[in-house]
């Protein structure tokens, strides 16, 4: 795999949701579910096109999808903290 950095991912109102391996530059758009290194949520086993929520605050994270045949989370910009690398 390509040199990335293993970055927390937290939700606005401080929760710790998951950590996840960062390849590449710029904004955190979609989480590859493969790429998690530590779940607090529960993704991995969670259904395409399913709407996880934040377990603290109940505010809608994103949607699953499939994108480039793995299943990804795409994030809901306004629910988690924002992460530029």
């Amino acid at each position: 795999m390509r040199t990335g950095k293993i970055i927390e991912i937290n939700c606005r109102c401080g929760f710790h949701l998951f950590r996840y391996f960062k390849a590449g530059k710029g904004r955190l758009i979609k989480c590859l579910i493969s790429r998690f290194t530590d779940d607090f949520v529960g993704l991995k086993g969670a259904e395409t096109f399913s709407r996880p929520l934040c377990p603290n605050c109940s505010k809608e994270l994103g949607i699953i999808m499939m994108i480039h045949g793995e299943p990804a989370l795409k994030l809901n910009q306004g629910t988690i903290e924002s992460i530029r690398i």
